[in-house]
């Protein structure tokens, strides 16, 4: 056999890899996000169950509104590209709950796609070899914590699907300056951003490095092409953004209000605190996932020593993919900032995240320092590296054995069980509820209603007390008038008991069922 042969055959056998790879990826993510589905019923995480009911109201012909409250509002709190894909496969088989399954079979479809998407990103950006892509974008869509959402019917399997699209065309369009590019890029950063809100950082990322380059007329086309969905969505949230009253903004309303009144009330310090909060909720909530043991100190080194290598990871992007560079560290910023568990947020980018982390490996991997002190420093990367690697093995090992991505839905559909039952046998279609599973209900009695706490941008550095409880039930009685008051949890009993006391009291105690307790509204 000649060299030329030799080569040839080479060359024919990395086109096959290079063709056969990403369809194994593929199949492979589907296959294992179809296993990993649950009989359980949608609602778990609130936010799925808020999007099946927008997904029912836009197949139903009742408009983008929250048609489980009372008065139907305009939805203005999530912007409308899931909730329309799944109310075009409700109008396919419009029979609930079974559509439900149909549902989290397309996200196994969404999810195998970022994982196509990530190899991408690799191959082209990074100039990876065809398998370590493959590897490190199984890793970034397998992982139990992504199985955990993506199982689910909420939007970060679509999100991540449509990340990679949108990086790829804007680092294409911001290196030539392709006003077609550009364009393209523009409309998927808009889609992007109108399947979650946060997504939008991705189009000023853009615009600045193309701006730095001195791509005027592409960052021009970029950003107007981003307008075009976008502006027409904030003119919706502007026109109907006071509906749901400031009691139920956190669960149900616009962002802007909601986040505006808790700087004016917390003021500088209120940033401030939140960032600390959120960064040391990051570090609980991963520290684990890297360094699965019981010692806290070890976790903590491991999870600062993750972030080190993800940020050497930020800074191959720097100089391969800047816009995906600028992006992630924007978008990181906000969520630090955001008056919110950031747990979710984080996850919707954990495929870019684990590139990252690889590639932050791969440069510690391929140093070769000269001081024999800064070998020594290597050398400690180098285990810490593999440290990071078992430990996050192994902690996916543990999930998959046990089966952590239905933890979750399991307990939700076992608590709400018994509210869910007996509203559909004791009260009537047209009763008002207020309960600590309001989606849910209305999903599975048609009942509509109200929850029984509020979310208060201070609440994510302090818990309700149970004067704030008390306050919001009794405003949300008042403007609604539910017919029952049904509660799991001590902090809705204490609320209840605390109303249905004194001289006029607004609620009186009606039954006890597993789980719960039922209050009574008193006609004024």
């Amino acid at each position: 056999m000649t060299a030329a042969t030799t080569t040839v055959d080479q060359v024919e056998t990395s086109v096959r890899l290079e063709k056969l790879v990403p369809f194994a990826l593929v199949v492979v993510v589907m296959l294992v996000e179809l296993l990993t589905i649950t009989p359980w019923p949608v609602g778990a995480f609130q936010d799925d169950a808020i999007y099946t009911v927008l997904a029912k109201s836009l197949a139903t012909g009742e408009g983008y509104r929250m048609i489980n409250l009372p008065g139907a509002p305009h939805a203005t709190h999530y912007p409308p590209a899931y909730p329309f894909f799944l109310s075009v496969l409700w109008r396919i088989y419009p029979t609930f709950p079974e559509n439900i399954v149909l549902f989290k079979f397309a996200n196994a479809v969404w999810l195998s796609l970022a994982a196509l998407g990530a190899w991408a990103f690799t191959r082209s950006r990074l100039a990876w070899a065809t398998l370590p892509s493959a590897l490190s974008a199984a890793v970034g869509t397998l992982a139990i914590l992504v199985l955990l959402f993506t199982g689910v019917v909420l939007s970060e399997a679509m999100f991540m699907a449509l990340l990679f699209p949108a990086l790829l065309l804007s680092e294409r369009a911001a290196e030539g300056g392709s006003v077609r590019l550009a364009i393209a890029a523009g409309l998927v950063c808009g889609v992007l951003a109108l399947v979650r809100t946060l997504g939008a950082v991705v189009i000023p990322a853009a615009i600045l490095v193309m701006l730095l380059r001195r791509h005027f007329v592409a960052a021009v086309a970029l950003g107007v092409a981003a307008a075009v969905l976008l502006v027409p969505w904030q003119l919706w949230v502007n026109a109907w953004q006071h509906e749901v009253p400031p009691v139920l903004m956190g669960k149900y309303g616009a962002y802007g209000p909601w986040l505006a009144a808790g700087i004016r009330e917390g003021g500088p310090s209120f940033v401030r605190d939140v960032a600390i909060a959120n960064l040391q909720s990051i570090d609980r909530f991963l520290n684990y996932v890297v360094m699965p043991i019981r010692p806290a100190l070890p976790r903590m080194l491991a999870f600062l020593a993750a972030c080190a290598l993800v940020a050497l990871g930020v800074g191959v992007l720097v100089r391969r993919a800047s816009v995906t560079a600028l992006f992630l560290v924007a978008y990181m910023a906000v969520v630090v900032l955001w008056p919110f568990d950031p747990d979710r947020f984080v996850l919707a980018l954990w495929p870019l995240l684990t590139i990252c982390g690889i590639a932050g490996m791969v440069t510690v991997w391929q140093w070769r320092p000269t001081p024999a002190v800064m070998r020594g420093t290597r050398l400690v990367a180098l285990a810490l590296s593999l440290a990071l690697t078992v430990g996050f093995t192994t902690y996916n090992f543990r999930g998959y054995r046990n089966q952590w991505w239905a933890s979750i839905q399991r307990d939700a559909g076992q608590r709400a069980k018994p509210v869910v039952e007996w509203v559909a046998a004791r009260t009537d279609t047209s009763d008002v509820l207020m309960t600590d599973d309001d989606l849910i209900v209305y999903l599975y009695t048609g009942r509509r209603g109200m929850p029984t706490s509020t979310f208060l941008p201070r609440e994510r550095l302090y818990p309700p007390t149970d004067g704030d409880n008390i306050a919001a039930v009794r405003t949300m009685i008042e403007l609604y008038a539910p017919r029952y008051y049904i509660t799991t949890s001590q902090p809705g009993l204490r609320a209840a008991d605390s109303l249905s006391i004194g001289e006029t009291p607004l609620l009186r105690r009606y039954r006890l069922i597993p789980n719960a307790f039922i209050f009574e509204r008193i006609a004024q």
